[in-house]
Formats: structure tokens, sequence, C-alpha cells
């Protein structure tokens, strides 16, 4: 086996913890350095990591000064997300190996796009945490549609909330991993926002419709927050059958099921039931299968940078079609926010004054609205 990988983390926040667990029990990595703001928050993170005998992170409070000294060959970019195009950027000129970077890839996709060319530049493989492609009911559930088990897709359903580019850039990376990474062609959609509501540091909707239309035929919709349920996963109809899938197990109905058919696969990590099965199992299989990438074990990895970037860019779609009031065709061409031009320009007036942010609890200190790209 090829030697491990040192791995730095910038930000130690959850979705790091999650990233490294992921590196962890992959087997295939050591970390060592953590970059961060807050001495405290690198104290809590060595806590969670102390039984792992290749957990040994020096601690920086500045970023850029960890890539220099500690030269680690997969960054971890878990900040909030205007600082995830910076950091990444960072991470590539520093001359590492790979970097996984939190969704949503960016703020932007004019920064996301900066972030691929970067890295390009740079030789650095670059992977978004869309780490639910490797649950093994997702996987199991584009086994299915790519064998014809439920004929030709026509609609895929889902539901989210707090905010696009959060919650549903998860669901806008998986309806194209459910279809082999099919392109989106065109996007529709409406978005409703009377408050001044903020998720890490960037503005959201309070509301959203939109509408997908791929270039197999199939199409996708996500209601955000326009219904009192919002879960990770999605109801996909077929000409000849129906799935619905969940983060842990997935039902099948079609002419041979004999009704709905449950299937609740292990993944290769954990066992089906594993507290935290989602995490522990999406996390570890990334992990060993960014280790492959980096090595010249494999050739690609299922959540590239460009996976990541389309991802986003279908979020940022539906924001354009809102502000254009047009069916958007892709690619898109804004490389800016949409709704933040929409905000801006007083398309979208504030109904209902004061600004919040829904994750400032996960802010320490005395802070309450913002996060800087090193914290």
């Amino acid at each position: 086996m090829p030697d491990k990988l040192r791995v730095g983390v910038i930000g130690c926040g959850g979705m790091s913890r999650n990233h490294t667990f992921g590196y962890l029990n992959s087997s295939r990595y050591e970390v060592v350095a953590l970059a961060d703001l807050s001495e405290s928050a690198m104290k809590d993170f060595d806590d969670h990591f102390a039984e792992y005998s290749d957990y040994k992170a020096d601690h920086f409070t500045d970023a850029r000064e960890m890539l220099e000294k500690a030269k680690p060959d997969v960054v971890s970019v878990g900040v909030w997300h205007k600082g995830h195009a910076p950091m990444t950027i960072a991470a590539a000129a520093s001359g590492a190996k790979a970097v996984l970077c939190e969704k949503p890839m960016a703020d932007t996709v004019g920064a996301a796009a900066e972030m691929l060319m970067v890295c390009g530049r740079n030789g650095t493989k670059l992977a978004i945490g869309h780490q639910r492609r490797f649950l093994p009911a997702y996987t199991l559930a584009k086994q299915m549609i790519a064998d014809g088990e439920i004929g030709d897709v026509r609609l895929i359903a889902s539901v989210a909330g707090d905010g696009l580019p959060n919650y549903a850039s998860h669901q806008t990376d998986m309806f194209r991993y459910l279809l082999s990474d099919a392109d989106c062609e065109w996007v529709m959609g409406n978005v409703e926002r009377e408050t001044d509501q903020w998720e890490r540091a960037t503005r959201i909707e309070d509301r959203a419709l939109a509408v997908f239309g791929f270039e197999n035929g199939a199409q996708a919709m996500i209601l955000s927050d326009l219904t009192p349920e919002h879960w990770q996963g999605a109801r996909i109809y077929g000409s000849d059958g129906m799935i619905e899938i969940t983060v842990d197990d997935l039902k099948i109905m079609n002419a041979k099921s004999g009704g709905w058919q449950v299937h609740r696969p292990d993944g290769e990590f954990f066992k089906y039931g594993t507290d935290r099965f989602e995490w522990v199992e999406a996390g570890a299989a990334q992990a060993r299968e960014l280790a492959e990438w980096v090595s010249g074990e494999r050739d690609d990895h299922r959540n590239n940078g460009e996976n990541g970037y389309k991802a986003l860019e279908m979020v940022h779609g539906v924001y354009e079609s809102a502000r254009t009031h047009t069916q958007v065709q892709m690619p898109l061409k804004t490389m800016v926010s949409p709704l933040d031009l929409m905000i801006d320009s007083g398309q979208l007036p504030v109904r209902y004054p004061g600004k919040y942010d829904i994750r400032a609890r996960l802010l320490r200190g005395e802070n309450t609205d913002a996060d800087t790209e090193n914290a």
C-alpha cells in the first residue's frame, strides 16, 4: 500500500470533523495539522480524535502558515462558504496534491470556476464534499436505474429546506449521480425572500420551487421549505416503476417486485444500522477514493470538482430563473449570485427586517452573524 497521505484541515467545525473521521477510518491518511482562528476549536477537535494513532495535528491560527510549514499532501477546506474559493486556491498554490472542499463548492459560480482553474493550473486534484454519492442506497438506486428496472426515468422529486445552496446542492448533485451524471440542460424556478435570512454568512431564500431538465429527457423537482418535511433522498418515478431512497435504505416497486421491495444495503466500511451510518460510511468511502485518485490507483473521483461545479450551477440556475423570469439554459452565464443581484436591485424587498444567520449557533465567542475564511 502507498505511504499514508498527510492531511491539513482548515476550519475545525462539524463538517471538518466528518472529513477527518473519513480520513482516519479509511486508514489511508495521517492528520498532521489544523488551522483555525480559535485555539479552543482546535483543542475540541483534538479531543474527538484522541483515540486514533494517525492523528497528530499541530495547531496554526493562520491557514497559509499551516500550508507553508506543514506541507500537507491533502487539504480539507471546512470553512464557511465564502472561504471555500480562497482557501482552495491557497492550498493549490502551496503545492497540495489534492483538496477536499466542503459543499457548496463556492458562494458564486464565478468563484467555483476560479477554483477549477487554479487547481488545474497547479495539478491539484479537487473533490467537493457531496459525500452522499458514496451511500450504498444511492449507488444501488443508480445501478437499478442504469439497468432499466423502472424503465425510463420521468421525474425525480425531493423536498429541501434551509437554503438551496446548503441543503439542495446535495440534491442537485444526487440527481446527476442517479442519472449516471447526465447533464442538466435547463432550469426553471422561483423564490420567496421576505426575511433577511442568511446561512453561513451567505444570503438565502425563505422558500423555493425548482424544476430541472436533463439531456436524457428526465426531469427533477425540488420543493424547498414549501412543505413541513425535508429530507435527503428522493422519490424517482419511471415508466415501469418507482424507487424511493433515503440516506439509509431503498424501496422499489416494479412489475416483478410484488409490491414495495425494501433494500437495506451495508457499506464497505460499516454495516447498515451503525450509529451515524450515513456520515461514517460515506466519509470513509469518499476519503479512500480520494487517496486512490491521488496515488494513481484510479483515474477520477466521483466527487470531482466538475461535478461539484455543476451541482452549484444548477442551484444558481434557480435563482437566475427567478431573476430573469425565464427558463434558463445551461451552462449558466451569470457568474455572480443571482440572488444577491435580486436583493441588491430591490427585486426581492425584505418585508420583515432584521438580519439573522440560521447557523449562528455554530460560531464561537461573541460572533453572531459572520465567520472568516480561516475559521
